[in-house]
């Protein structure tokens, strides 16, 4: 790892699909589960919801001196209504149906914390959903791994069978805004994350 001011960066998450995109951009980073709670539903707006729980992630864990430390949330955003993660599988069953042919916004919101110094934003993506049957629906509860995952699907697995389109960040929508997280990078640092890459 090319290390410049000795920045060691690290990912307050233990989503598998910010790790493994993270890994294949070929960056170098630790991971460390944070401590925030992520049921609780303070704003009604997305953005700021996303905000706050990204900057509350990236606080909750301890850090080192040259820690720069990453917090991200996902949510779908149907109508006024934040969706987060399903409960169990009736809760995603109820997700999905609300979401079986509709379009929705996924928000992602990216805290970045280093030194004293804090930098947010977040990104938002329109999704077009396929209406699906209720085959489809139980073929893709039997499938795939939803339970940890912002409206019960993740679009690069076995529910990119159901999308019509995306507009927008396509990696946003995967949970983790490549473009955004580039840019508050730089800011924060004044450091190119190309230097960071292996």
């Amino acid at each position: 790892m090319k290390k410049k001011n000795d920045i060691r960066i690290v990912l307050a998450s233990s989503s598998e699909r910010r790790i493994q995109l993270l890994k294949k951009i070929g960056l170098e980073f630790k991971i460390v589960r944070h401590y925030h709670d992520e049921s609780h539903f303070d704003f009604k707006k997305p953005a700021e919801f996303v905000l706050r729980c990204s900057k509350n992630k990236a606080l909750s864990i301890k850090r080192k001196k040259n820690d720069l430390v990453v917090g991200a949330d996902t949510i779908v955003y149907l109508g006024k209504e934040i969706i987060g993660k399903p409960k169990d599988r009736s809760d995603a069953i109820s997700i999905l149906k609300k979401l079986s042919g509709k379009k929705h916004l996924v928000y992602t919101g990216l805290t970045l914390v280093y030194k004293d110094r804090i930098v947010s934003g977040y990104s938002k993506t329109l999704v077009f959903l396929k209406k699906f049957s209720l085959k489809e629906l139980e073929w893709y509860l039997e499938k795939a791994s939803y339970l940890d995952k912002a409206g019960a699907y993740a679009v690069q697995d076995e529910a990119s069978i159901f999308i019509k389109r995306i507009d927008g960040d396509f990696f946003n929508v995967v949970g983790f805004p490549i473009r955004l997280f580039v840019r508050l990078f730089k800011k924060i640092t004044s450091e190119d994350i190309v230097n960071f890459l292996k």
